[in-house]
């Protein structure tokens, strides 16, 4: 992975005939390295205190790397999940390749309470104004009920800056972009929700 020596990854490349597997005409986004992921996991390679010892949640886990990240910095116990049950599979796919614990599960919590995890993750999921907006609410539970929450993003057009502290810089290559196109910056964020 780039900037991520220790984390290998089943990515999918051209030759791969992974849209394939694309449902309803949604690609199969779980099989590429999205920024706000990268980042986040880089983040937390380079600081494990941030889940070391502690019970993490991978909101939309994808190909799982934020998970991975978390358990390889030592978190207590990782849960990952997502609704795309592909992704789940290629989550397990890689853990096993990364020789790391993680419980996946093909869910949606976004209408629900605050999750037990400690620590919740959160990369790439304000892409979509809906999206965003429900991923918010949830973030703004899980705040309330004293979990902490970092996010992952490049700065898309729906991330709440507002309710967000950055904690961290890194460069990345956006998903959809050859590998030799500028890097841009892409941020770690401690949610810190709405001002009162």
């Amino acid at each position: 992975m780039p900037g991520i020596p220790d984390i290998r990854l089943h990515l999918a490349v051209p030759q791969s005939g992974v849209w394939k597997l694309a449902r309803d005409g949604v690609p199969p986004y779980w099989a590429w390295c999205w920024p706000g992921g990268l980042v986040l996991a880089r983040h937390i390679m380079a600081n494990p205190r941030i889940v070391s010892g502690r019970t993490v949640l991978d909101l939309g886990t994808g190909s799982g790397l934020v998970a991975i990240a978390a358990a390889l910095s030592g978190a207590r116990r990782v849960l990952a999940c997502d609704t795309d049950p592909n992704a789940i599979a290629a989550l397990h796919l890689n853990a096993a390749l990364n020789s790391v614990a993680v419980d996946a599960r093909n869910t949606d919590l976004l209408d629900g309470p605050a999750p037990e995890a400690e620590i919740i993750l959160v990369g790439d999921l304000f892409y979509e104004r809906e999206l965003a907006a429900r991923v918010g609410a949830f973030l703004d539970r899980c705040h309330g009920a004293n979990r902490r929450v970092y996010v992952g993003d490049i700065g898309r057009e729906h991330l709440p800056r507002d309710r967000m502290r950055p904690i961290g810089t890194y460069p990345v290559i956006d998903f959809g972009e050859p590998p030799t196109a500028e890097p841009r910056r892409a941020r770690a964020w401690r949610y810190i929700g709405q001002k009162a």
